[in-house]
């Protein structure tokens, strides 16, 4: 081998490493990314559940309790755009919306469904909750899928 076979050599393999290095360096970030996303969901998730009057709202919807009316409007205010922050990040494609519907879509479609959680107080007008029947809307097929084909919606479920 010449000088210069050694020189291209070099220069092939130097460009493999770089070539190596920069996937390597993609993944990574992707998989921080990944992380990020699912680190920021779960303290969703937490801040669901220790919140006592959505636990509350939440225990009165599963029956549709007439309890519901007598809720503030405030806390239902709050409980409705903690899902329209579900709704944005699934429209930023940042959660799938399998998972926002293994997390919370079960929630919000008790919610829809309420008859008393909606009253003249507090009116279940489309205009002012966009987001909050627009997540509904997708939630409501995701949901039926899941009880057609458990076990293909759970394989379906990751960040």
């Amino acid at each position: 081998m010449t000088f210069t076979d050694y020189k291209d050599l070099a220069t092939i393999i130097g460009v493999g490493v770089a070539v190596a290095t920069l996937l390597k360096g993609l993944l990574d970030y992707r998989r921080s990314m990944v992380l990020r996303r699912i680190e920021y969901f779960a303290k969703m998730k937490e801040q669901f559940l220790k919140d006592t009057a959505f636990a509350r709202l939440t225990e009165l919807l599963e029956t549709d309790d007439p309890e519901l009316g007598e809720i503030s409007a405030r806390d239902k205010w709050r409980y409705l755009s903690f899902f329209e922050e579900v709704a944005l990040l699934l429209r930023a494609g940042l959660i799938r919306k399998q998972l926002a519907c293994y997390m919370f879509g079960y929630y919000a479609l008790l919610c829809d469904r309420s008859q008393k959680f909606w009253s003249t107080s507090f009116p279940k007008d489309v205009a002012y909750w966009l987001l909050f029947f627009d997540f509904v809307a997708r939630m409501r097929p995701v949901e039926r899928s899941k009880h057609l084909n458990r076990k293909a919606f759970v394989a379906r479920i990751h960040a």
